[in-house]
């Protein structure tokens, strides 16, 4: 996601309140929803009205930016879902109307995460990359969702294929990779977030032989990696060098995987949905340890993509029901899945092993303070569950919280609201620790930098709801009280 789509955004929404365009409606992301609903049928149209387009993802961009930080379940879903439709906005002027599809999606995931339909601790890079696949934070959209009720039938692989898939698993989590053969030798492709902060990597083939890195790359602008190996008489994968003229929509398509983290590969079948410019759409279920497999084209014998992603179909109105009830629609599951495209990655970044671990390990604490913080000010509901009490994992944050709450207890008005003032000074600190630190783009490689982007507004947006309560600090009280 690039930093100036976001101007765009701020833009278009300081331009909306000025000029009384739109009134915020209420409940916002429920009519942000039906308007990207909208959206998505006016972009997939044989004559799309790009004005009409316009007209309503700038609408949908000035309902979000309008919904107060309070009335959110998460912040960090309002401030991905304000970049995705900046980046529909930018890709609709730019007349790429393959990204506006894949903004749009991406967009309404991040407010059906505010709507509790999907599980808010997803895993990303951005934000988390701890590489599990087992249901850490991704924001970013590039981690497997929870797999369906039932699994699809599995289907058959050449054995000579099903060799090259390969288990990666670490210290914080594990998935999938393959083997391949390029210009500078033998290499494991798996995605960046299965590696991210996982250090003590083991690679394994489906016979148990262990593989041992030499070195490191990543993609500068999607979640993929490569990681160069010795070869040891290995079956290899090969890679469809254009994509877009070796697979059609209908074409079978089957995705190897560690399903569900159990270290059995699982082969599922499918078919290709769609061919975008950076992701391939399949109907293959996708299952927890999926990611970083193959998309593999049982037509060419070659990859096609590497899993990565889940989203869901949107359910906003009757129209939307009845496409997805359609026998004639392409979508027939409640969740769309997504390869990454190998062919056209325009830069690979070599990675610093240890550099790439730390960097990785500072982006999930510092998110992790962010949910911590957001946990503690925002009010708990059904919804959020668990992630209500989240901000007791934090060491700092609770030591805070209890001490002033034992130096409130029983204390006169000015003594408690000294207790509450020295509790918002200590809300402030938390929340300004490490920013400088990730502000600067020196400390991150190329993809994580897009990371960084959600993380600093995610903590911006704290920032701005701690000064609105420094307003009326004993509002903090009652969030104290509270959450005891």
């Amino acid at each position: 996601m690039k930093a100036n789509r976001l101007f765009v955004l701020l833009s278009v929404a300081i331009m909306a309140v000025f000029s009384g365009s739109w009134a915020p409606a209420k409940p916002y992301v429920a009519m942000s929803l039906k308007l990207l609903a909208q959206a998505q049928q006016e972009n997939s149209s044989i004559s799309p009205d790009d004005t009409k387009l316009a007209d309503l993802l700038n609408r949908t961009a000035f309902l979000i930016a309008n919904k107060p930080d309070n009335e959110w379940g998460r912040l960090d879903a309002k401030t991905k879902a304000l970049a995705y439709v900046t980046a529909a906005i930018s890709d609709l002027k730019n007349g790429d109307r393959a990204r506006v599809t894949e903004d749009i999606t991406d967009t309404i995931t991040e407010l059906y995460i505010d709507l509790g339909k999907i599980p808010p601790d997803r895993k990303m890079p951005p934000p988390s990359g701890s590489g599990d696949d087992s249901g850490g934070n991704n924001d970013f959209g590039t981690a497997t969702p929870p797999p369906p009720a039932q699994h699809a039938a599995p289907v058959t692989l050449p054995e000579a294929e099903t060799a090259a898939v390969v288990l990666i698993k670490g210290d914080n989590g594990e998935g999938t990779g393959f083997l391949v053969k390029t210009a500078d030798g033998p290499e494991v492709v798996t995605n960046i977030h299965v590696i991210s902060d996982n250090p003590h990597l083991k690679i394994t083939t489906s016979t148990g032989a262990q593989i041992t890195p030499l070195s490191y790359k990543g993609a500068t602008d999607r979640d993929l990696a490569m990681i160069a190996i010795k070869d040891d008489h290995y079956n290899y994968l090969d890679l469809a060098t254009d994509v877009g003229n070796t697979a059609q929509p209908g074409d079978e398509v089957v995705t190897p995987g560690n399903s569900e983290g159990g270290e059995v590969m699982l082969n599922t079948g499918g078919k290709v949905l769609g061919i975008g410019p950076q992701r391939v759409e399949i109907d293959n279920p996708i299952y927890h340890g999926n990611s970083g497999g193959p998309v593999f084209h049982v037509k060419s014998n070659k990859v096609v993509g590497v899993v990565a992603m889940g989203m869901p179909v949107m359910m906003t109105d009757a129209l939307d029901k009845t496409s997805f009830e359609s026998r004639n629609s392409a979508i027939i599951n409640s969740m769309r899945y997504f390869g990454l495209r190998l062919d056209n990655v325009p830069k690979w970044e070599t990675y610093d092993w240890n550099r790439f671990q730390t960097e990785t390990l500072f982006l999930d604490q510092f998110h992790k303070r962010s949910q911590c913080l957001d946990s503690f000010l925002n009010t708990p509901d059904s919804r959020r569950g668990n992630t209500a009490m989240l901000y007791l994992t934090d060491d700092k944050l609770r030591e805070a919280v209890a001490n002033c709450t034992q130096e409130a207890t029983g204390a006169d008005g000015s003594q408690r609201r000294q207790a509450l003032t020295e509790l918002l000074d200590s809300l402030n600190s938390l929340t300004d620790a490490d920013m400088e630190a990730i502000q600067n783009p020196n400390n991150f490689y190329s993809f994580d930098q897009q990371r960084t982007t959600f993380e600093i507004q995610y903590r911006q947006a704290l920032k701005r709801e701690l000064a609105l309560i420094a307003e009326n600090v004993d509002r903090l009280g009652s969030l104290a009280w509270r959450n005891r």
